[in-house]
């Protein structure tokens, strides 16, 4: 599976909205529900493209991570990867490439997406503090 990353633009704000409502409606509706309007009013004031970057599969958008670099770590906001396209390695290949290149990260992770929570645990997260609603990780 031969997959790059590229910077975001102005132009994949509604792209990698797409993406989040795809991977992650499922559980914001369990958490507060599913408020279309809201959600991309939300996404909008918070996407800053310098933190985004589109993972493509075969020069087709497939997921994005966000990052923001802080001095002493980067905190991965977002990891996202369209549902049909999960669990086939390409999310833990792009992980395991972070880690090596970052070796201080700090994540969220929704304490409802059980999934999401096992598959950082297999690549050596922890939980350092619960937020009620997810889990601060980093790695151990």
């Amino acid at each position: 599976m031969i997959f790059n990353l590229r910077k975001a633009t102005d132009d994949d704000l509604d792209l990698t909205f797409k993406i989040k409502k795809n991977a992650l409606q499922e559980y914001l509706e369990m958490l507060w529900g599913w408020n279309e309007k809201a959600q991309k009013d939300f996404h909008r004031r918070e996407f800053k493209k310098e933190h985004f970057q589109v993972i493509e599969l075969q020069n087709e958008p497939v997921g994005y991570l966000e990052i923001e670099p802080f001095q002493d770590h980067i905190f991965l906001a977002n990891f996202m990867i369209l549902q049909q396209f999960q669990g086939k390695g390409m999310g833990k290949t792009i992980m395991q490439d972070l880690i090596k290149n970052n070796p201080k990260i700090v994540l969220e992770v929704l304490n409802v997406n059980q999934r999401a929570l096992k598959f950082y645990q297999g690549l050596d997260f922890e939980i350092v503090e619960d937020l009620e609603v997810s889990f601060r990780m980093k790695m151990k």
